[in-house]
């Protein structure tokens, strides 16, 4: 019987830890089956009793929702990465980076109303007892995703 020598065993446990470790290092609901599975309530999946009808025009709702969304992330990307410039400068503009942070603030305003538009229009196709449920559930990115910019490069107290 072959005895195992000591590097194969150390090169076997090391192997091993790095692939259990490498499994527990990635949090829940992040890869390529984070969507549906994980925020069901998103696309109208938690409420009861949908009818195909409701699901096909929730679905065309949404799909214009993310058009008319899209160029303002882009812009609001463009503004943040400019934010980040003019504050990180060697000779800081504040005049300008208050413009900015305006411009910043009219688009999370325009975002947060074409949202609430769109919560509304989801609302018009629900029965009474859908819209109760539908009511009960808080809106998908109302508080921001979980934990932005909280305590960044802070330490606690």
């Amino acid at each position: 019987m072959l005895k195992p020598k000591p590097r194969h065993i150390v090169l076997l446990v090391a192997a091993l830890l790095l692939v259990t470790g490498s499994a527990f290092a990635q949090p829940p609901g992040h890869g390529p089956e984070r969507g549906e599975r994980q925020h069901p309530r998103e696309h109208g999946m938690m409420i009861p009793d949908l009818t195909e009808a409701q699901k096909e025009q929730m679905k065309e709702l949404r799909v214009e929702h993310m058009k008319a969304l899209q160029p303002l992330r882009n812009q609001m990307g463009e503004k943040k990465a400019r934010l980040r410039t003019l504050s990180t400068s060697d000779k800081v503009n504040m005049t300008e980076i208050n413009r900015v942070i305006d411009d910043i603030g009219k688009m999370q305003t325009q975002m947060m109303k074409l949202r609430a538009q769109h919560r509304q229009d989801v609302r018009k196709l629900l029965t009474d007892e859908q819209r109760v449920i539908f009511d009960a559930h808080k809106p998908p990115h109302q508080d921001g995703p979980p934990h932005a910019g909280k305590h960044l490069g802070r330490k606690p107290h």
